[in-house]
């Protein structure tokens, strides 16, 4: 009897200890401890002696050091169509910082990749590591590494920790029973990514019942670049099978909609339906 009790309290206590925390964009969070966010697509192990903090219901997951001297951004719901390495190019700008690298992709197994940045326009960290996991369904993350020279060995393994750790949460699959293409994009809340030159610019689509779109993106500027986040509000309409999205500032998005083995496709981006909490 005593063998038995025991047995069912460490099974109620890992239990306890594997569940996930759930999310919520703005809290702050301590490791070590299990996270997880259905609209982020993704749940990780945060370590000991670091804090996480979602910054929106889709992300980034920022997590800082509790010394501040590192930190890694998290970007989950990534699609990827074609080659996954065209996600880390030789350059690119994230978060007003410029990314360079000299070094080819590296791959440690099937689906983990990655590639050493220097960092410019940054007054504390020097070099990145990035590193992109391939998951099922045309899925991926990418983790972003900060860091100072010094560091390289530790932020390497805090990373691969980390990968090690990553799961992929269900995402709402497009229902088999609609063959409509207005009911399918309607309510419809759609994330896909476009390559731009040696960019990958997201988008982010929320389409009404009642005509209504909002637009979240990022966008080349300053002669490409550069890359600028915009919102904007207006009106959708399909017009064949093409989406027709025309805003408030007179700007207009146009995408042929199709369909891939069930996956939604604007133009030849691969998009993901998430949960739609803005035309609710």
């Amino acid at each position: 009897m005593r063998r038995l009790f025991r047995s069912v309290f460490l099974s109620g206590l890992l239990t306890v200890l594997l569940a996930a925390e759930s999310l919520q964009p703005g809290r702050l969070y301590e490791g070590p401890m299990k996270l997880s966010a259905r609209n982020f697509g993704a749940s990780l192990m945060l370590p000991e002696g670091w804090k996480a903090q979602l910054a929106g219901p889709q992300g980034p997951l920022i997590l800082q050091r509790e010394s501040g001297t590192s930190r890694i951004l998290m970007e989950a719901n990534v699609s990827v169509v074609g080659d996954p390495l065209a996600l880390l190019p030789e350059r690119m700008e994230y978060y007003d910082l410029r990314l360079f690298s000299p070094t080819q992709v590296k791959r440690m197994r099937p689906s983990l990749y990655y590639r050493l940045y220097q960092v410019e326009g940054s007054e504390t960290f020097d070099q990145a590591l990035l590193y992109l996991v391939l998951g099922t369904q045309g899925r991926a993350v990418v983790l972003y590494g900060f860091f100072t020279p010094g560091q390289y060995e530790q932020m390497r393994q805090v990373m691969m920790n980390l990968a090690n750790t990553l799961g992929f949460t269900p995402i709402r699959a497009l229902p088999h029973q609609l063959s409509s293409l207005y009911m399918t994009l309607s309510s419809g809340h759609f994330v896909f990514y476009q390559r731009k030159g040696s960019f990958s610019e997201k988008r982010e689509v929320w389409l009404c019942r009642d005509g209504n779109a909002y637009l979240r993106g990022t966008y080349a500027v300053a002669n490409n670049t550069s890359r600028s986040t915009v919102q904007r509000h207006g009106k959708w309409r399909l017009q064949g099978e093409k989406l027709v999205m025309e805003f408030d500032d007179g700007t207009a998005e146009h995408y042929r909609v199709s369909k891939h083995q069930n996956t939604l496709m604007f133009d030849k981006a691969q998009t993901f339906r998430l949960p739609n909490h803005v035309c609710e």
